[in-house]
C-alpha cells in the first residue's frame, strides 16, 4: 500500500543531490489542501501580495535518516481584547451617614 500522506503536513529530508555551498541542506515537500490554501489567500495575504502560512516542524528519524516533519496552518491572529466596562458611579443610597 502506497503512503498517503496527513493533509497540510510535509516532510524535510538530507539533500542527497547537494554538490555546492548553495544547494540547500535539507529539501521535502509540503501538501496543503485546496481548503486552507483558499482560506489562507483570502485572511492572510499581505498589502504586498504574499500568503502568510504557519509552519511547525519536529526533528524525527525515519529509516535512520534526519528528518524534519513538517504542519502547515492558518497563522495565530490573536483576538482583540474586549473593551473594560466603564466604572459605574458609587450610589450614595448604602452610605449609612
Amino acid at each position: 500500500m502506497a503512503y498517503v500522506p496527513k493533509p497540510n503536513t510535509g516532510t524535510l529530508w538530507p539533500n542527497q543531490y547537494k554538490k555546492a555551498d548553495n544547494h540547500p541542506d535539507i529539501r521535502g515537500d509540503l501538501l496543503i489542501e485546496r481548503g486552507l490554501l483558499k482560506l489562507l489567500m483570502e485572511k492572510h495575504t499581505t498589502p504586498e501580495g504574499m500568503v502568510k502560512v504557519a509552519i511547525a516542524g519536529w526533528h524525527g528519524n525515519t529509516k535512520g535518516q534526519e528528518t524534519v516533519y513538517l504542519v502547515a496552518s492558518e497563522p495565530y491572529v490573536p483576538k482583540p481584547k474586549a473593551a473594560e466596562p466603564a466604572p459605574q458611579p458609587e450610589d450614595d443610597q448604602d452610605v449609612p451617614f
